[in-house]
Formats: C-alpha cells, structure tokens, sequence
C-alpha cells in the first residue's frame, strides 16, 4: 500500500482487522503476567530511527508470551552512532527499562548482532581494543545475571519490528556524552584536529566505504583493501565523523605523512613511535611505515647505536710443523707475481715466482 502506483484505500474490513490484531496482542492469548518461577528473557534491537525491547516468559510447553513491550526513537547524536554501538545502545536501555524484572535473577538476553555475544558475555574478558562506549555498556551490565544469546534476523521479528516504529520520545535537552568527551581528548596531542581527520575521511574513496559499513553493518567485503578493517570491525566505531579503532583515531592517507612527521619528532626509536602511536592513532600497515621512517631518517641514524665490535679470535698454536700452512700472492713486484707459503708452526716460508695467476 506504500508503492506509488496504489491507490490509498482504508476500507471498513481493513478497520476491522487492524482492530482485531491489536486486540490480540494485549489479550490473554499473547500477554501473560509475570512470573517469579518461569525463564525470564529480553529481545532487543536497533533500526537506524529507533530502538526496541521485548520481556517475555517461556512457558512450560516452551512457547515464549511476552510481558511487556517498550520502544523509544533514538536523539540526534544517537541516530549518528555505529551500527554496533546502537545495538548495544538498545540492549542497555532494554535492561534499564525492565530493571525492576531483572535484577537480581538469572535472565537471557537475544540480540541478532553476533559480535557483542562476545564482547557481552559474562564469563569472557572484555578485548582490550574494544570502543570505548561498548566497554561503559559492559561495565554496566556486569551488574546482571545473566547469559547472551545470538537470535537470526528472521527469527527476531517482535523487537525488530518494535526499533522501526518507535515510540516517538520527548525532545529535550540531550545530556552530554561522556564517551563523545572522551573521544574528543584523544585528538588534543595530535598535530591534526577531529574536524581535519572528518574532512580527509569523507574525501577518501577508501574510508568512505569502511564508513558506511561500519554505520549499516558489516558484510564480507570483495575488494581486498577494506579487509584489514573488516578483520577488526568488531573494534570499530564512529565519532563525529570521525573512524575510531577502539580510543584509536583512523587517519586517512592525506594526513599520515603529517602525524608521523610529529610522531618521529625528537628522533625517536622505532619501539618508542609504535609505543605513543598505539595511545592515540591507526590505520593498516602503520607499524611498516614507522619502522620505514624511522630507517631513512638520516638523523636516526647518526643517532644509534653502533654495532658491537666481533672479539677477536687469534689462530690457535699449530704443535708440528706442517701441520697448518698459509698462503697468499703478493705483487705485482718487479714485474713478477710471488706465491708465498709459511708454516704456522716454524714460520718457515716458501716463495714461488709465479708466471701465471690462473686457476690451474
């Protein structure tokens, strides 16, 4: 009915079944009330306008009938988040909207974005390199008990649906974001700033592509220069137009020679730069164009230290004459060649003018 070729037509039957479904889903035949004794799980999900949550039981016949429904559409800074940081932005609010259920008892959570069952799962460390923001969500839901579970699109219908007509939420006035701020403190000691990094990223043909996957979702990538960032897209995310890797700016190409002309600022070693480039900044193959930098460098290599000197080993007494001998040419002198032969032990020396200095 939304194709512009159909006619609008909001007939009496079409009143009558519209009716009819709403009246199920809030009957007895689909909502339950809460139980203390019966599994408790939480279905959530995100959709680039909003963000959706379903608290259900599951039967004793193993059937799920939902307790409660609730949705909410995303702010401004919200809507700008990567795909993976929505996703666990719905999570989050999923359990703070349904706190009073959860805690304090054992629950499942289903998501249908596979990477944060392992970037939220209670008994796993959480990976070193994760973005920041998604490190604050599992901060919070280490508070909980409970277990993750990966749910396929498909089967994820009721939150899904939820997340694509959100509730419309008040506007008022957004609250900082902590996570934002600390982003922004990233770009301080470097020599190019947030607003520099965001320009070059949309002019890069490169970058431009890893952007938009990374705020739709992932798939697997065909050209071969996106994969290095593909191997790491559970660890990516966006600020302000910005790609971060974890706290880690992404620079685009345009920029990299100036961040390490900065970087290599007082001749540093190459263990040094990779160290500081580490806190603050990444893109693909960084390491190599450090250490190439850091060798060509004329400075550098004034600056090192010299190769420790071979000891000398002396040649070892010979106990019988005969028993080493070494030879050598001399000349030319006087015209000639000479084929000098002593012994190690006697020094005797042996002396053959030689005519010819060829192999045979």
């Amino acid at each position: 009915m939304l194709e512009s070729n159909y006619q609008w037509n909001w007939t009496d039957q079409c009143e009558e079944a519209f009716c009819k479904v709403k009246a199920m889903i809030v009957s007895d035949l689909v909502l339950t009330h809460y139980d203390p004794n019966l599994p408790l799980q939480l279905a959530c999900d995100a959709s680039p306008v909003g963000i959706g949550a379903v608290l259900s039981h599951v039967m004793t016949d193993g059937t799920e009938r939902p307790i409660a429904f609730a949705s909410r559409s995303l702010s401004k800074a919200e809507r700008n988040y990567a795909q993976i940081d929505k996703e666990a932005l719905a999570t989050v609010w999923g359990v703070k909207k349904f706190h009073n259920y959860l805690f304090g008892r054992n629950f499942t959570l289903l998501t249908d974005h596979e990477p944060l069952t392992s970037i939220f799962h209670p008994s796993k460390s959480l990976p070193v390199v994760t973005a920041a923001r998604l490190q604050r969500y599992a901060l919070f839901l280490a508070g909980f008990d409970y277990t993750i579970r990966y749910k396929n699109t498909k089967l994820h219908g009721n939150a899904d649906g939820l997340s694509r007509l959100p509730l419309h939420s008040e506007t008022t006035e957004e609250e900082p974001d902590p996570v934002g701020l600390f982003y922004a403190t990233q770009f301080e000691p470097l020599p190019v700033t947030a607003e520099q990094v965001k320009r070059e990223t949309q002019r890069d043909p490169l970058l431009v592509k890893v952007h938009e996957l990374v705020m739709k979702g992932w798939s697997t990538p065909k050209d071969e220069a996106i994969k290095p960032f593909y191997q790491r897209k559970d660890e990516l995310t966006v600020y302000c137009g910005v790609l971060m890797l974890g706290h880690r700016a992404v620079i685009p190409a345009k920029l990299r020679n100036q961040v390490l002309t900065e970087l290599h600022e007082g001749h540093l070693g190459i263990v040094k730069m990779k160290s500081l480039a580490r806190s603050y900044i990444w893109w693909p193959k960084i390491d190599k164009d450090i250490e190439h930098l850091a060798k060509s460098c004329p400075g550098s290599q004034l600056q090192q230290n010299e190769a420790g000197k071979v000891p000398l080993h002396p040649w070892e007494w010979p106990t019988t004459p005969w028993q080493r001998i070494h030879l050598d040419f001399a000349g030319p002198f006087l015209g000639q060649m000479f084929l000098i032969i002593v012994d190690a032990h006697s020094k005797w020396p042996e002396v053959e003018i030689m005519p010819s200095t060829t192999s045979t």
